[in-house]
């Protein structure tokens, strides 16, 4: 492409707001410009201020700031066509209430160079539509005073650039290309005073071949429609007719581009920037696995205490693929879907998220879903990392640590033993457990910190990894009661005979006792036992509602925590049963049923037995109750029977009685031992690239966008005697729709004075 087309000629239309006009033109000025002629047209303000204003750039005498006035008003319309046809180059027509930011030029010539199809071209704006930053479709406003350096420099930063097409470019900094000017001519005069004329401009573009794109990264501030507020406000809806008459299409063709909207990986790349920016908020990497349960609900809860205190993100790394969630102060998560390339290193690949994301510390939470990839990496990544013990997978890949016979092991740590245990069973009977050890072993060295929530967690780590310092954080829990708790959306009857309820709570597997309730309601049924038994939640093999004939045993099906005080007590429950095979390292179901002042009936093994004992808000079955479940049976009616309703109320009490510890306190308990954790890294001893800003826009979901290709001619403009009755169609559609996501965004996209011309034609 040849040096002049890439010349570019700056038109700003004026009507008055003279200190609009004064801060568009110095900031244009103060940045660099690369040479270009700034036309600036005055279309006969009636403000004193704007020729007081021209009058102060004249005396300066800048070479490159042309001065013009129409000896009438034309209209923005026929002012802009007059910078235009003046000019021989490349033409940006820029709005007087615009802030030109640094690079902003250069950014339009370089993406003017990259494709010679390009016609127009946008940048983001706070204030541009769909080009609008950081919110789509909408006005961000713009504070006097607020410096739009930070935002420019993101969008830059993370731009590939990717010179996305648009639909149409929009009208308050709009570069174009001679050539399409050459090509279909300047702005169309029967669209008078303006609105609309810009549309039409890239409409007849697209038509004839060129594209309409967005500079992605530059950046420019967009005050406001003030300097030409005071014509367009008395124009009538005829410009839309016209528009949609030469362009019938439009319509569709902007509604599939808002549904899309497909700039959103763009704006997400940009405000990742801006967060991973903020000083003094460094950002952490939890790291879980893809099951779900207690663990990402910890995690969640620990994000959600401290979104101000930490940039969190959380990556559910399985295998090859980590979806990574940017947990944002507002509230709102961003996700990004990352795969390691074909012979990517582990270390660089873990190493590349945390320098993208600005990651200062690695918290694993759960490996299993990518532990060769994790025991990889982590050994010499770089980056400080610590382990929260939410199970014992690091010394028994069963994880539950049930035996063969499907109980408690008891924690045996001889090899040999173990070897035995796993060999033929599925899918750990090939492990090598001697080396499987080691390897954890080696993370769990090499880590700055490990936490777990039970003193039993704790002790069963360390019996494992000897020597190994744990710090005790309690798992927080909100603290729901059942005076405020939410009611049930959907709940199972049971008979009102007095007969008492013992539920078991929570998805119920094999080593929480799936088998073993079985046995005991088969017992109970055989027995014509004085007891029922309702499971709110599911089981391995029953996830749906359902309930047996007699009402011996119902299964409730899926609920949110916040239901279960009210679903407690509708099902009249008066003891919560834990049947568990294996051990727990904690139990949020156990702290959920003491706040609705419900007492237990525990095994003897894990965190649950350590956390009942001692309570008096609860009971801790004996070794022989919990192996046999006739004898577990036996203690369940014991404790129900009629006579022992006065001790099982006084259970009740404790239990609502028992303190827990709260998610502030827990997060303050995490974060101190985080800086403790960072005070004493040493230096990084490799330096990780960041992912290219592509992998990173392509992660985000970023999809091209094409116009629609549409076979239209173009219509001649409608005859004036014919716009009232096609204009009153068009405003029938347009407030027909404009309740739904893409009616309010063409509704925010018509003038205040057209959408108010619209209804009063509508008025009887």
């Amino acid at each position: 492409m040849a040096a002049t087309a890439l010349s570019i000629d700056i038109v700003v239309p004026v009507y008055n707001a003279p200190d609009d006009l004064r801060r568009c033109v110095e900031s244009v000025l103060a940045h660099d410009h690369g040479g270009c002629r700034i036309t600036l047209i005055d279309d006969a303000s009636t403000d004193p201020g704007v020729a007081a204003y021209f009058a102060e750039l004249g005396a300066r005498a800048l070479p490159e700031v042309e001065l013009l006035t129409n000896e009438r008003n034309v209209g923005f319309t026929a002012t802009a066509n007059r910078g235009m046809q003046r000019s021989s180059l490349d033409v940006v027509l820029l709005n007087s209430d615009t802030i030109a930011t640094a690079g902003w030029v250069d950014a339009l010539r370089r993406c003017a160079a990259s494709d010679p199809r390009i016609g127009t071209i946008t940048p983001f704006s706070n204030n541009a539509e769909i080009c609008s930053f950081p919110r789509f479709c909408a006005d961000n406003g713009w504070r006097t005073g607020d410096d739009p350096e930070p935002t420019r420099a993101a969008l830059a930063r993370v731009a590939v650039p990717t010179y996305p097409d648009l639909p149409t470019g929009v009208g308050f900094c709009l570069f174009v290309r001679r050539e399409l000017l050459d090509d279909v001519g300047a702005f169309d005069m029967a669209f008078g005073l303006g609105y609309g004329e810009e549309n039409d401009l890239c409409l007849r573009a697209a038509r004839a071949g060129w594209r309409n794109v967005l500079a992605d990264d530059a950046f420019v501030v967009h005050v406001g429609s003030r300097s030409f507020s005071g014509q367009k406000a008395e124009l009538s809806p005829r410009n839309t007719a016209i528009l949609l008459e030469r362009h019938p299409h439009y319509t569709r063709m902007v509604e599939d581009y808002i549904a899309q909207d497909p700039l959103r990986p763009l704006r997400e790349a940009a405000l990742s920037a801006i967060a991973a920016d903020r000083d003094g908020v460094r950002g952490v990497l939890h790291v879980i696995h893809d099951h779900g349960g207690g663990t990402e609900r910890h995690v969640r809860a620990l994000i959600d205490a401290s979104r101000n205190r930490w940039r969190h993100y959380l990556a559910i790394a399985v295998g090859d693929r980590w979806q990574v969630e940017e947990h944002r102060r507002d509230g709102r998560v961003v996700t990004s879907d990352f795969m390691r390339g074909a012979g990517e290193p582990w270390p660089d690949f873990v190493g590349g998220l945390c320098a993208t994301f600005r990651i200062a510390l690695i918290h694993l939470h759960n490996v299993s879903a990518c532990r060769d990839g994790l025991l990889c990496a982590m050994a010499t990544v770089g980056v400080p990392y610590g382990y929260t013990v939410h199970d014992l997978n690091f010394a028994c890949p069963t994880i539950t640590f049930l035996d063969r016979h499907g109980m408690f092991c008891g924690g045996v740590t001889d090899a040999a033993v173990c070897e035995r245990c796993l060999a033929g069973r599925t899918p750990t009977g090939d492990v090598d457990i001697a080396g499987w050890r080691a390897r954890h072993g080696a993370l769990i060295a090499g880590a700055a910190f490990v936490i777990a929530p039970s003193h039993w967690a704790a002790a069963m780590l360390r019996r494992y990894f000897p020597g190994r310092e744990v710090r005790l954080i309690e798992h927080g829990t909100p603290g729901v009661v059942a005076e405020h708790a939410v009611a049930p959306a959907s709940a199972l009857a049971l008979p009102d005979d007095g007969v008492p309820t013992v539920a078991v709570v929570g998805a119920i597997g094999p080593d929480k006792g799936a088998r073993r309730i079985e046995r005991v309601v088969a017992l109970a049924r055989e027995a014509h036992a004085r007891v029922r038994f309702v499971l709110i939640g599911y089981m391995d093999v029953l996830h749906e509602p359902w309930q047996a004939d007699d009402a011996v045993f119902t299964l409730h099906g899926r609920y949110d925590p916040a239901e279960l005080p009210r679903l407690l007590a509708h099902y009249r429950v008066a003891m919560v049963l834990y049947p568990s095979a294996g051990p727990e390292t904690f139990s949020y179901t156990l702290s959920e049923a003491w706040a609705a002042g419900v007492p237990v009936l525990v095994p003897p093994i894990g965190a649950l037995a350590e956390r009942v004992e001692g309570s008096g808000a609860g009971f801790v079955m004996s070794d022989a109750q919990w192996r046999d479940e006739r004898a577990m049976l036996d203690r369940v009616l014991a404790l129900t029977a009629p006579e022992a309703r006065a001790s099982l109320a006084a259970a009740g009490t404790r239990a609502r009685a028992v303190p827990h510890a709260t998610l502030a306190g827990m997060a303050d308990a995490t974060f101190a031992i985080y800086a403790e954790a960072l005070a004493g890294a040493s230096p990084p001893a490799r330096v990780h690239l960041p992912f290219d800003n592509a992998r990173r826009r392509d992660a985000l979901g970023y999809r091209d966008w094409r116009p629609p290709q549409f076979e239209v001619a173009a219509p001649p403009a409608p005859p004036a005697e014919a716009l009232p009755g096609f204009a009153t169609r068009f405003a029938q559609a347009a407030l027909a729709i404009r309740h739904t996501p893409v009616g309010r965004a063409l509704y925010r996209m018509t003038p205040r004075a057209l959408v108010d011309a619209l209804k009063a034609r509508l008025t009887p």
